[in-house]
C-alpha cells in the first residue's frame, strides 16, 4: 500500500475517532465539549478547514463532471483505454485523497476548537457533512476497482457518479458551512 494511502487512511481513522469521541462525550455529559483548541491556534484551524474545504469541493464538482464522464468515452474505445484510463486515474489519487483526509480532520478537530464567531453547534454540522462524505467512499472505490478489474459496466458507472455526488454534495455544504465564520462581523 503506498504510503500516502496510508497517511490517508491514519487522517480518515483520526477523523472518525474524534467525532465518535465527541457525539459520546456530549452523549454522555449532555454539556457542551471542552474546548481544547483556543485562540491562534484555533483560528488557525479554521482557516486550514476553510481552504481544504473549497480545495476539495472543487476537485470534487471536476471529478463529477468531467473526469468520471471520461469513463464513457474510454469505454467506447475499448477495454485497453478505460483500464488505462483508470489506472491512470488512480496513480493520481494522492492529489484528490490528501486534502480530503486533511479537511475530515479539520473538521472534527474544529469539533474541539473555540467556535470563535460561529454558534456552537455550526462545527458539528460541518464535522457531520464531512463524515457523511467519507462514508460514501467505499462506494466510489467499489464502483472504481470494479471498473479497472472487469471493464466498464453502466451499473459500475452509475454508482460511481451517485456515490460522488452524494460525497460532493457533502463536502459542498461543509463547505458553505466553513464560510459562516467569514461572513460574520467581528463583535
Amino acid at each position: 500500500m503506498p504510503l500516502y494511502f496510508v497517511v490517508f487512511l491514519s487522517m480518515l481513522g483520526a477523523s472518525a475517532l474524534l467525532f465518535v469521541g465527541a457525539s459520546i462525550c456530549v452523549g454522555v455529559r449532555r454539556r457542551p465539549l471542552p474546548v481544547l483548541i483556543t485562540g491562534r491556534a484555533a483560528d488557525t484551524l479554521g482557516l486550514v478547514h476553510l481552504a481544504r474545504a473549497w480545495s476539495t469541493v472543487g476537485v470534487c464538482w471536476v471529478l463529477y463532471f468531467n473526469v468520471y464522464r471520461i469513463h464513457v468515452d474510454m469505454a467506447a474505445l475499448g477495454d485497453a483505454a478505460l483500464r488505462a484510463f483508470s489506472r491512470g486515474c488512480t496513480t493520481r489519487l494522492p492529489v484528490v485523497v490528501l486534502p480530503l483526509g486533511a479537511g475530515a480532520l479539520a473538521a472534527t478537530l474544529g469539533l474541539w476548537a473555540s467556535p470563535g464567531r460561529v454558534p456552537r453547534g455550526v462545527p458539528w454540522d460541518i464535522a457531520t457533512s464531512w463524515m457523511l462524505s467519507v462514508a460514501s467512499t467505499p462506494w466510489a472505490a467499489g464502483a472504481q476497482g470494479d471498473m479497472q478489474d472487469h471493464g466498464f459496466s453502466q451499473a459500475a458507472f452509475q454508482q460511481l457518479q451517485l456515490s460522488h455526488l452524494a460525497r460532493t454534495l457533502c463536502v459542498s455544504v461543509a463547505g458553505v458551512w466553513a464560510l459562516l465564520p467569514v461572513a460574520r462581523p467581528r463583535p
